[in-house]
């Protein structure tokens, strides 16, 4: 068996929907998430913003280098305490590759 590595880069656009009464707090969390990542060697873009007319929703622009670099990413201390704050009450995450990929 032959492993097969991508040398694309990973992007994604994220939606999510902080649970309710934690959204101060999840805004918090996604600050701290946003700024640790943006240090990652594979990183070359993570940045969250939230809705002005929904304060629970957040979106999140998610590049990196290669899926290597966004597998790192998922085992990295950051952002395993991210998910173990369970703060998120709804994840919508879509793959959205560069034209220039296909």
């Amino acid at each position: 068996m032959v492993e097969v590595v991508s040398h694309h880069s990973v992007q994604k656009v994220v939606r999510i929907t902080a649970k309710a009464g934690q959204e101060q707090e999840l805004r918090d969390a996604l600050k701290i998430l946003e700024a640790d990542t943006r240090e990652e060697p594979g990183c070359v873009e993570f940045a969250f913003f939230q809705a002005i007319s929904d304060e629970a929703s957040f979106v999140l622009l998610e590049h990196f280098a290669n899926e290597e670099a966004f597998m790192i990413h998922i085992q990295l201390p950051h952002t395993q305490a991210f998910f173990k704050a369970q703060l998120v009450a709804v994840v919508h995450a879509v793959d959205v590759p560069s034209l220039g990929d296909k």
